[in-house]
């Protein structure tokens, strides 16, 4: 009996995927576009172009090959699935999730493929697609992980009892992982069952002492205002939010801070012959209307996720990955002409140090310019929102500027942004120094 004639096709890519390992990524290249020229409709060499495209960091040209094995091969879930994991990657959510949503059709009793379908939806903020694929998953194999994974998307979909009932149900099932005692308190917190919610975050507390987000949490259980949102809460926050983060905000929510901030910068400076300070520069709407500045542009952010997508614009002079505090205090005094803060305080309630210390790191004449929402002056200053927001009064922040050395301030009413259909009153304070 005759040995099986050997697949001279499958030894080329062979070859290819070792130089693109070995990261000669320039022969690679040539051998790839050998194999491509004899054979161009193998959905091999089309796989194999995809990952070459991606270590090349060519997202495009990673998605034409995966779109053109998905075709070559349209009831084999690995191009579907692929392609629909490098769609999110490029941040495009919607034909991503219809992507995964195919290769689940595909493949339904796949845990692999619905796990990746989960973190595609995910990623996208497509809640119910998620959900979707998470109950098919539990009804394959139900399992605590599972469970939770569903009760995350429950919360994040607003279904707070719904999120709740499935916590109570890990506790029941013998789970005592505190971190879901935790969430559970955040479920009823939302539910309004504060004290409920106090006594879960108590004892999620004596297990996990040191976490800040359950102090913050239990506090406002207890009716209490705590002075700033924990920088770990902000952080997985945005770092979720960060890949959908502009088509989001700007589109669905009318977010409209960045652009007048940056109208505002081109109408006082317009040769533009300024260094800036962007403190909590997110992905850098306000550099992408702003343009390139003749001097400096520093982001900084606490998310790494919205650090990664900001430099794809090719705007800032250098970011720094850190609280704004310690970069404040890390700054010489009268280095910067402008410092920006857009929807940024919303996040800390006492601002008290900090407009202190972005005055002396503004030269004369310098400008603080940032967005507050607006609170009624009942002379507390500030208040913590149901969203776990601060709103702040003009009162409060007139005060802080005036003793920080303000020499003129100018306030602007902007609707922020909406939340579910409702505007968002805000203002921003231009602040001079003196």
């Amino acid at each position: 009996m005759s040995a099986p004639a050997a697949d001279p096709i499958l030894a080329r890519l062979v070859a290819v995927e070792a130089s693109i390992r070995a990261g000669d990524l320039a022969r690679a290249g040539s051998l790839l576009d050998a194999v491509l020229a004899a054979v161009p409709n193998d959905v091999r060499a089309s796989l194999v172009e995809a990952t070459l495209a991606r270590a090349l960091n060519e997202q495009q040209r990673e998605i034409a090959a995966l779109r053109r094995a998905a075709a070559l091969t349209p009831r084999w879930v690995v191009p579907q699935l692929e392609l629909g994991r490098a769609l999110a990657r490029a941040n495009a959510h919607e034909d991503a999730v219809e992507t995964v949503d195919k290769a689940v059709e595909l493949a339904p009793n796949d845990l692999a493929v619905l796990e990746a379908a989960v973190a595609v939806a995910n990623q996208a903020g497509n809640y119910s697609s998620a959900e979707r694929h998470l109950r098919a998953a539990s009804a394959l194999r139900p399992d605590a992980q599972i469970t939770r994974a569903l009760a995350v998307c429950l919360f994040n979909s607003a279904r707070y009892a719904d999120a709740a009932a499935l916590y109570r149900e890990l506790f029941e099932h013998g789970a005592h992982d505190p971190v879901d005692l935790a969430s559970l308190g955040e479920c009823l917190i939302q539910l309004h069952r504060y004290d409920e919610a106090a006594d879960a975050l108590e004892h999620a507390l004596e297990r996990l002492p040191g976490n800040a987000t359950i102090r913050f949490n239990l506090a406002l259980a207890r009716g209490e205002t705590p002075s700033t949102q924990p920088n770990e809460m902000t952080r997985a926050l945005f770092d979720d939010y960060s890949k959908r983060f502009d088509k989001h905000l700007v589109g669905a929510l009318k977010y409209r801070v960045p652009k007048r901030v940056a109208e505002m910068l081109r109408e006082r400076h317009p040769d533009l012959r300024i260094d800036v300070l962007d403190l909590g520069c997110g992905t850098g709407l306000t550099g992408v209307y702003l343009g390139g500045v003749k001097g400096s542009l520093v982001g900084v952010d606490l998310s790494a996720g919205m650090i990664e997508q900001a430099r794809r614009h090719a705007i800032y002079t250098r970011f720094v990955h850190d609280d704004l505090r310690a970069e404040l205090q890390r700054s010489a005094a009268d280095s910067y002409d402008c410092v920006i803060a857009n929807d940024v305080f919303i996040y800390v309630g006492d601002i008290v140090e900090i407009v202190a210390d972005c005055f002396r790191v503004l030269r004369r004449g310098g400008q603080l310019i940032f967005s507050c929402e607006t609170a009624v002056d009942d002379g507390r200053g500030f208040v913590l929102r149901p969203s776990k927001r601060y709103a702040h009064s003009r009162a409060y922040i007139e005060r802080l500027c005036r003793e920080a050395g303000c020499a003129q301030l100018a306030f602007e009413d902007i609707d922020l942004r909406q939340e579910k259909q409702t505007a968002i009153p805000g203002f921003i304070a231009v602040a001079e120094c003196g």
